[in-house]
């Protein structure tokens, strides 16, 4: 018996994965200050903004070929939300990188409730993915 992958299922829980983590580690950096919790939220944004790719690449070959690129709001809000995710998260790498350096700790300051808020919204984006996904598999 041969079973089918389907890519974008097994690929979509990294960068929803790597967000968490982002967020996780953010939040133990805030309030038990140590560097390596905050270098670890900057390579699990990274990471995450990375393999944000191959999901949406490997959705967009689902939406096409399983469901014939059918325009249903499900679908729409779906390619929105993972779009605003990749531009998010590629933004906030970029921001960290240039303005406070990636490898470097940064004093704590407003800074820090930036980049916490830049990873609240790429959870709850998460989130939203994730219930719309569950909505299309349990249809």
């Amino acid at each position: 018996m041969r079973y089918k992958i389907h890519w974008h299922v097994f690929l979509t829980h990294f960068p929803i994965s790597f967000f968490v983590s982002a967020f996780l580690f953010q939040i133990l950096h805030l309030f038990w200050y140590p560097d390596c919790f905050e270098l670890a939220t900057n390579v699990s944004l990274v990471v995450g903004a990375i393999t944000m790719v191959p999901a949406m690449w490997t959705g967009w070959r689902t939406w096409r070929q399983n469901y014939k690129g059918a325009h249903v709001v499900l679908f729409q809000k779906k390619i929105a939300i993972a779009f605003a995710l990749l531009g998010l998260s590629i933004s906030l790498a970029i921001w960290r990188a240039v303005y406070l350096g990636i490898f470097s700790a940064v004093p704590h300051g407003l800074n820090h409730w930036f980049y916490l808020s830049g990873n609240i919204l790429l959870i709850a984006g998460a989130a939203a993915e994730g219930l719309y996904g569950g909505l299309l598999n349990h249809h």
